[in-house]
Order: C-alpha cells, then structure tokens, then sequence
C-alpha cells in the first residue's frame, strides 16, 4: 500500500515539473517533428537552398540574433528589424531549414529558464511565421541558460545572454 502511495506521489510529482515546461502561449509546435541536433534526427534542409554560399551570406548579414528584455519573450522593435531582415533574406534565398535557439541568461531555475527559452524561440518562430516565413521549415529548442554567449554575473552579461539564435540547417 505504501509502494502504490509513493508510486503514484512520484508520477504527479514528475508531471508537475513537466508542466512548467510547457508554455501556455505555445500554439505553434515547439520542435516541428525532429530537432537537427544529433546523428540521425531526420530532419532535412529541404534541398540545396541552404548550400554553402547561402550559408556565407547568412553568416556576413549579421541578423542571425536577437535580444530579450529581462524575463521576456517579447520581441523588441530592434528584434523585429532583426527579422525582418532575416525573413527577407530567406524569402529571396528560399531558406528551408531553421533552428530557432531560445536562450536565458543565468537568474532563475534551470526549468523556469527552460520554459523561457522556449517562449523566446517560438515567439521568434511566430514573428518570422507572420513575415511569410513557412513556419513548417522552422524548429525551436531551448537552452536556457545553459549555453551563455558570454561569461559573467552582471547586467552587461546578461543582457548579451538573454537572446534567440536563428541558425541554418
């Protein structure tokens, strides 16, 4: 009897701490069949619109990252210039394959950070959705603050580490 007890206190305690991963707001899906991280994940770029010298043009037009407020998924005017130049680029180089990477700076839980990066990621996906972008070619993982872009502990660091990453498959 005290096995079942502890059984069934463990399954709601884990979909408990599931659920604070899951982002109210999230209409779009979060991770569009596969993720391109890792051996094997079957997602694919669709062709070769996403070929080398695409790839060189993306790296040198510098939209490839936007900034978040603290504790926001909310896209800033700076972000959506930021997308707009990116969807324009895709547009006219029939981009196919993106991964959006939400990212967080290092304050707050590793699952409330998680859940964040997570909105980040997919409020970019829906933005770029919105400026024609085909949101199926579009992915989002989060990584919330486990990837920072820059080392430190003050608000410069921070601000540099709360971002959305667009990268080419």
């Amino acid at each position: 009897m005290k096995i079942t007890k502890l059984a069934a206190l463990a399954a709601v305690a884990a979909l408990g701490a599931c659920s604070c991963l899951k982002s109210p707001d999230l209409d779009v899906a979060p991770v569009a069949n596969a993720s391109n991280y890792g051996a094997g994940s079957g997602y694919t770029s669709g062709g070769a619109a996403n070929d080398a010298s695409v790839k060189e043009m993306f790296a040198a037009g510098g939209f490839n990252m936007v900034y978040f407020d603290y504790d926001s998924a909310a896209i800033t005017d700076s972000a959506a210039a930021t997308l707009q130049q990116f969807a324009s680029f895709a547009k006219e180089h029939n981009v196919q394959g993106v991964t959006v990477e939400g990212h967080c700076d290092e304050r707050g839980t590793r699952e409330y950070n998680l859940a964040l990066g997570e909105r980040r990621a997919v409020a970019v996906k829906k933005y770029l959705a919105g400026l024609g972008v085909d949101a199926g070619n579009v992915t989002t993982i989060s990584y919330g603050k486990e990837r920072p872009a820059v080392e430190g502990h003050d608000e410069a660091a921070w601000a540099k580490n709360r971002r959305g990453v667009i990268v080419l498959n």
